[in-house]
């Protein structure tokens, strides 16, 4: 199924953006670095032979999981959690873990840790004219080189030209979701970037996933107070601020709705 194909289905009257599958859900027992986990096997549940052509894989390998999220998430990686676990291509590339963290259950919900996912996500939202917020787009342009920088999206439609970033959020308290879950000098980095093309006459845009229920947003100013007063301040310069409601059921992902974002109160 191609990318096209993935986002343009409709079930029962709902939207389906995007579809990630998983093979295993497995049950989460450390964090041993920023990339790497370690999982237990449900019961019964152990992996038998590797497939026909696949390297052998060490024991050691056999229960570790790349984590493709920097964030901390401690209040969903804790031990006993449910993890959703898809196997690696291990014949086209080299790797320390067998396979890759997809999501993780909280609840009812099943919230998508794995960013790699994010660029497709925000792709089929530029497709669904009633959920973007621009223009129709002629040109689609992922991880735009500009000068020294590199911005996630460069959008052309007929009568603007768009530099979009895109965050994803996991974090959420009291019914507000909130960035960034660790502090992140790459995170402020971005939207000086985008306020300096703001001011350069270009349509400047921030994207913000969020997978877990919330009802508005706020940038996270005790984990990282410099990004949150840069955050108001591209605002006030004129960066557009997107908070999307996403769910993850059924491996599709769907779009809820956009939330507001709070005005600065610290």
């Amino acid at each position: 199924m191609n990318e096209m194909d993935r986002t343009e289905k409709i079930e029962s009257g709902k939207k389906i953006l995007y579809s990630v599958d998983y093979d295993k859900v497995v049950i989460f027992k450390e964090r041993i670095n920023r990339f790497t986990v370690r999982f237990q096997f449900e019961e019964g549940e152990r992996e038998g032979e590797q497939e026909k052509g696949e390297k052998k894989v060490s024991r050691q390998m056999e229960d570790l999981a790349h984590l493709h999220d920097t964030g901390r998430m401690r209040e969903l990686l804790v031990e006993g959690a449910k993890l959703l676990v898809k196997k690696a291509d291990m014949k086209k590339m080299v790797r320390k873990t067998r396979w890759d963290v997809i999501g993780v259950k909280a609840g009812e919900e099943i919230i998508l840790i794995n960013t790699v996912f994010h660029r497709y996500i925000t792709e089929a939202v530029f497709r669904q004219r009633e959920i973007s917020p621009f223009d129709e787009l002629l040109y689609v342009k992922p991880e735009y080189k500009y000068g020294k920088s590199k911005i996630d999206f460069y959008l052309e439609s007929e009568k603007e030209k768009i530099f979009v970033e895109v965050k994803g959020c996991t974090l959420v308290e009291n019914g507000i979701a909130k960035f960034p879950g660790a502090p992140s000098s790459r995170a402020i980095k971005h939207l000086e970037e985008l306020m300096k093309l703001k001011k350069e006459g270009f349509r400047t845009a921030v994207f913000i996933l969020i997978f877990r229920k919330s009802e508005a947003f706020a940038p996270e100013h005790n984990i990282d107070r410099k990004f949150s007063e840069c955050f108001y301040k591209a605002i006030d310069a004129g960066v557009e601020i997107y908070p999307m409601l996403l769910r993850y059921e059924n491996r599709n992902i769907y779009f809820e709705k956009n939330i507001k974002v709070l005005e600065k109160r610290f």
